[in-house]
């Protein structure tokens, strides 16, 4: 039915692939289930719905209970459920409101943009002038004509992230040129163009079609205003939408001014069983004003990253990006510019082979 498709759309919302929403949804319709009969309601073999079940279960949707023969999958209270996705919305978009709604001072950083050639024209050139980050959610449509300026950023070592709404079949070919990582999105949703920590564009996605209406975007250069898009797109968009292709590594030794790339890096080489020794330049995480802490170096073997660039996630939230370092002195955390939950904050890393 397309109400249920409907609704299984929404749910990708807050987290759920297509296949988790179905079943969470055939679930819900039971209140209880056995994982052979939400096989059947879904189309979806049975070993599977156990992984989903799990899945769903560490996601606080249902519970699962094996101790009962067959297991048993019971749906939690959907008001328990979606509740704390709601208030992480309701909180991002109340955060943006009211950076917008700031005293004037602070709007000689903000536009208000309401023509569909004038945001793509915005688009593009954040695409163009950025120099270490860069996160997209944009419709797949867009692509043909970002293309070669993705290609362009990518070459140059920029992180991109990409999270594409629509039908992916035309670039899932090509997806590893367009960004270090792509994921596909729920069409409609609102569109993120994020570059630098400190500059970008939200807009509904419909000032990107023929027939907008009165739709507006706002452009800013502002970074309390990036900081507030920069926590929905990690805490929101990227979780919510699922992996599709990852680009390789830069070749090792590499040197990162940007942080989160050397946490992507170094995590995919983790996952491939390398040993990778870490150098960085670090000022302590302590609270001081950052232009009054001195410059440390960090030197040593690589042990863990956390971080929620890609799957699976090992983080609590979406802005977290740690590498744990074997020094000589024992164990310390490095996080990126603004951390608090680490022991130092990184200037610069540079990654190179390890020791086996």
């Amino acid at each position: 039915m397309r109400r249920d498709a409907d609704l299984i759309e929404r749910l990708q919302q807050f987290g759920l692939s297509e296949t988790e929403a179905s079943v969470y949804l055939a679930v819900v319709h039971r209140g209880e289930a056995t994982p052979s009969t939400v096989a059947s309601d879904t189309g979806v073999s049975t070993s599977y719905v156990y992984q989903l079940a799990d899945r769903l279960a560490d996601a606080g949707f249902v519970s699962v209970d094996d101790h009962r023969s067959p297991t048993r999958i019971r749906a939690h209270p959907p008001a328990e459920s979606l509740r704390d996705r709601l208030e992480t919305m309701q909180q991002t978009m109340s955060e943006v409101t009211e950076r917008y709604e700031r005293p004037p001072e602070d709007h000689d950083a903000l536009e208000v943009v309401r023509s569909r050639q004038t945001l793509r024209k915005r688009i593009r050139t954040l695409v163009e002038r950025a120099e270490s980050e860069l996160f997209l959610a944009v419709p797949v449509e867009l692509l043909s004509e970002l293309a070669d300026p993705l290609r362009d950023a990518v070459e140059r070592g920029v992180l991109v992230l990409l999270a594409a709404a629509g039908d992916l079949a035309d670039i899932e070919q090509d997806a590893s040129s367009l960004a270090t990582a792509v994921r596909s999105w729920v069409r409609g949703t609102t569109v993120y163009v994020y570059a630098d920590q400190t500059r970008g564009v939200i807009s509904p996605s419909a000032l990107l079609g023929w027939e907008h209406g009165d739709a507006e975007a706002i452009g800013f250069a502002n970074r309390s205003v990036a900081v507030a898009v920069e926590a929905a797109f990690l805490g929101t968009v990227w979780p919510a939408s699922e992996e599709v292709s990852l680009r390789d590594p830069l070749p090792l030794p590499a040197t990162y001014g940007g942080f989160r790339r050397s946490v992507y890096d170094a995590t995919r080489r983790l996952r491939d069983g390398e040993s990778v020794a870490v150098e960085a330049q670090v000022k302590s995480a302590d609270g001081r004003s950052r232009s009054r802490r001195s410059v440390e170096d960090v030197r040593g073997r690589l042990v863990e990253t956390r971080q929620s660039l890609v799957d699976p996630r090992n983080v609590e939230f979406g802005m977290e990006n740690t590498l744990v370092v074997e020094t000589d002195d024992g164990r310390v955390t490095v996080g990126g510019t603004g951390g608090f939950l680490e022991d130092y904050e990184a200037v610069s890393v540079t990654l190179a082979r390890g020791e086996r």
